[in-house]
């Protein structure tokens, strides 16, 4: 009976790696799709840059920031904008609060943006 306590018990633990497995993946296609949408339909704008912050998760070796700036569309009012980007140390050490940065962003729903230096590994 207890080997079969353990069997059912190893089975759900298996079930709900796998599970969390699909839907992060699921999740970081549908977030990289709609940063190909905003590249490929996206405003371009200014924007300043109000917060940066790690997020402790890593790609590539390469830290990932929660960014927040405000968006200074030439037309229209100012909004503010969070963006969850990979930046490279050398990248984030010039990008401060404060840094005025280049941004698209989806006029559908502006508070997605992108920083404009991601574009060409976003088309690939």
């Amino acid at each position: 009976m207890e080997n079969s306590d353990r069997a059912i018990g190893a089975t759900i633990i298996l079930i709900f790696m796998i599970a969390y497995s699909v839907y992060t993946s699921v999740r970081k296609r549908q977030r990289e799709e709609r940063k190909r949408k905003v590249l490929r339909e996206g405003i371009e704008a200014s924007a300043t840059v109000l917060n940066i912050e790690p997020t402790g998760e890593y790609l590539n070796n390469q830290p990932e920031f929660q960014v927040k700036v405000k968006v200074e569309p030439e037309q229209g009012n100012e909004f503010v904008a969070e963006m969850t980007e990979v930046l490279s140390y050398s990248k984030y050490e010039v990008i401060r609060e404060g840094s005025k940065v280049l941004v698209k962003y989806d006029p559908a729903y502006d508070r997605r943006a992108i920083f404009l230096h991601h574009s060409e590994t976003l088309l690939q």
